[in-house]
């Protein structure tokens, strides 16, 4: 969050004072709240600071007015955001101050609560590391299209690790295979990768045995935030359910096949019926394979 989305907040109300344009685009760490008078030792660099102006008086308003903004300087504040409430509006030796110190300075009307502002840039600054700390939007939303489009793990981690430099990773089984790995990963060793498995991120897939589910493995986890490592894990896990979906659905129409051609015989019109009641076309080419499980008695 920036100085200018503060002041641009309609609910705010907050009414610019005095700043030069380039200082509305400081981004804001923080927000202190105080009345002391010299608030130096309690503002932190960046920070946005609230104050009611209780400090301040028409006795000795100037003298009083340089003080409290020298120290907001010298401590690296963003902006002052100063209450009406206590005197009636923001004194002029406030706003010429902030004007000799370069310090941006807005006027909060006396019915705003502190307390919304504080809330309004904490809220901005945490939606703004969730967001560094996740998938990109547009990124997910893609992942999200592919996983239900039936898309593989291969491009599912392309896709997903397209945006960060040098990031390693891995799709391992728990027997050690590699299912998908990004782009010029070194190959695991089956061996090596099983013991892996107890630093990477299990994939929850419905449907899938312990003996099948995937498991998302980084080399350095510093890749990564673990955020968007566990949202890629969700994406996988939906991935790996169609996969097991569509390998039932292929099952049962190959069981169906064998029943229909077992009671088709050697009568052309009912293969051709059973072909077409799961799904394949008339014509082929196809190849008949048969296979005996044991000795015929």
């Amino acid at each position: 969050m920036h100085v200018e989305h503060l002041l641009q907040d309609e609910s705010l109300g907050l009414r610019l004072l005095w700043a030069e344009d380039a200082q509305l685009a400081r981004e804001i760490s923080g927000v202190t709240v105080t009345d002391l008078e010299d608030p130096a030792r309690f503002v932190r660099r960046d920070e946005v600071v609230l104050s009611g102006l209780v400090w301040w008086s028409a006795e000795d308003g100037p003298g009083r007015a340089e003080r409290f903004v020298s120290a907001l300087r010298g401590a690296g504040a963003a902006a002052l955001l100063a209450g009406e409430e206590t005197h009636g509006s923001v004194p002029d030796d406030l706003v010429e101050a902030c004007v000799r110190h370069g310090l941006p300075v807005a006027a909060v009307p006396a019915h705003i609560m502190f307390r919304a502002i504080t809330d309004t840039v904490y809220l901005g600054r945490w939606g703004e590391l969730s967001r560094r700390h996740t998938l990109p939007e547009n990124v997910r939303g893609r992942l999200s299209r592919m996983a239900a489009q039936g898309a593989g793990p291969e491009a599912i981690v392309a896709t997903a690790f397209a945006h960060l430099e040098r990031a390693v990773a891995y799709v391992l089984t728990p027997s050690g295979r590699t299912v998908a790995a990004t782009a010029g990963a070194p190959a695991i060793p089956v061996g090596k990768a099983a013991g892996l498995l107890a630093e990477a991120v299990p994939v929850d897939a419905d449907g899938v045995s312990p003996y099948e589910r995937w498991h998302l493995y980084l080399p350095d986890p510093d890749d990564a935030p673990p955020r968007m490592v566990h949202e890629l894990a969700s994406v996988l896990g939906r991935c790996q359910e169609t996969r097991v979906r569509v390998r039932a659905e292929e099952r049962q129409t190959a069981d169906e096949l064998g029943a229909l051609l077992a009671v088709a015989g050697g009568d052309g019109a009912a293969v051709v019926a059973a072909l077409r009641a799961c799904g394949l076309p008339d014509a082929g080419p196809y190849r008949v394979l048969v296979a005996e499980t044991g000795a015929q008695r």
